[in-house]
């Protein structure tokens, strides 16, 4: 070999080192300070709940603190915000929900950030069903009778929700559509709002994610008619789904944890693998199930992303479809 092909190959060798470098140096040394975990919503919810479960394992595991921070406001859009504006290196996660990253987008024309390309998808955590709940006292014992009595009356059936494009209104409008009905929708600022007319029989029914009504429905305050999955709830066996009496209704509930884009994939790899050895611890799997919630992981951050594109898509197959109206 020549000197001059010699130099050459060095170089080419250096470059590559020098590409190489960096990524190697962060799987070898992350973490090596706290890491942030922003859950854009406010605390004592559903989503700020499994976060600091999650944290606490993260931690553990890690060996350096998880600190949960609530960012909440514009219905989740701010901490996602923050998270996009933060430096690539894994120090800054982010709590996504079905809502913020799958539903919001197809209710807006002009929607702030890419609620998938703008990060870096790394494990589904947690899945839930949504519950469609009366009050003990209604009429209506079955999914099929509450149908029935749509069918009957159309547009006299009212749901509550809180407002156009939240999950509850989604839901309803989904199960409306799949039955042939039209609902009345009576919007609210917050679930205890909803429940208190539900009981006063202002409204008929009202379908939450399940961990929202689930101590009322155990108190025998309100009666769990169905659960929107495609199975029944381990939390709640004997309540049926939505599809047994609705074919082919399933909506499933998730939350999952995101990256900023760009984020090294040797760090990404370590946060999976990290996540998906805690879904599989059992005392974490029955605090989780007593709420009425599923510990996952996504089999890669790969898959994740995929099933973000395909429910993103779904979702707004549902909404062009059932002519829903924008936000903005």
């Amino acid at each position: 070999m020549n000197f001059r092909r010699r130099g050459t190959v060095l170089a080419a060798l250096a470059a590559l080192m020098g590409l190489a470098g960096p990524a190697a140096m962060a799987q070898e040394t992350y973490p090596s300070k706290p890491i942030k975990l922003i859950v854009p919503w406010t605390p004592a919810g559903t989503v700020d709940i499994v976060a600091r479960q999650l944290a606490e394992r993260m931690s553990a595991k890690l060996g350096v603190p998880v600190v949960v921070e609530n960012k909440a406001g514009a219905t989740g859009q701010i901490g996602s915000q923050l998270v996009i504006n933060s430096p690539a290196d894994g120090y800054t996660l982010l709590v996504m929900s079905t809502t913020v990253h799958t539903v919001s987008p197809n209710f807006s024309k002009s929607f702030p950030f890419n609620p998938i390309d703008d990060f870096t998808p790394i494990s589904q955590i947690v899945t839930f069903p949504y519950a469609m709940v009366v009050a003990a006292d209604s009429p209506y014992k079955t999914v099929a009778d509450l149908a029935a009595a749509a069918k009957k009356d159309p547009g006299k059936i009212a749901y509550g929700s809180f407002g156009i494009g939240s999950a509850p209104f989604l839901m309803s409008e989904l199960f409306a559509m799949q039955t042939g009905t039209k609902l009345l929708h009576v919007p609210y600022k917050g679930a205890s709002q909803a429940i208190t007319d539900l009981g006063g029989g202002q409204i008929q029914f009202f379908i939450d994610s399940l961990p929202s009504p689930l101590g009322l429905i155990r108190g025998g305050k309100l009666r769990a008619l169905s659960v929107t999955t495609a199975k029944r709830s381990a939390t709640l066996p004997d309540v049926p789904t939505m599809g047994e009496t609705v074919p082919g209704f399933d909506a499933t509930a998730w939350l999952g944890i995101a990256a900023p884009a760009k984020t090294p994939r040797p760090v990404v790899q370590k946060i999976h693998a990290v996540l998906t050895e805690i879904a599989a611890q059992p005392d974490y799997a029955a605090r989780l199930r007593d709420i009425g919630l599923e510990p996952v992981a996504s089999p890669s951050p790969e898959q994740f992303r995929g099933f973000l594109v395909q429910q993103k898509q779904y979702w707004g197959d549902f909404i062009r479809k059932a002519n829903l109206p924008m936000v903005n």
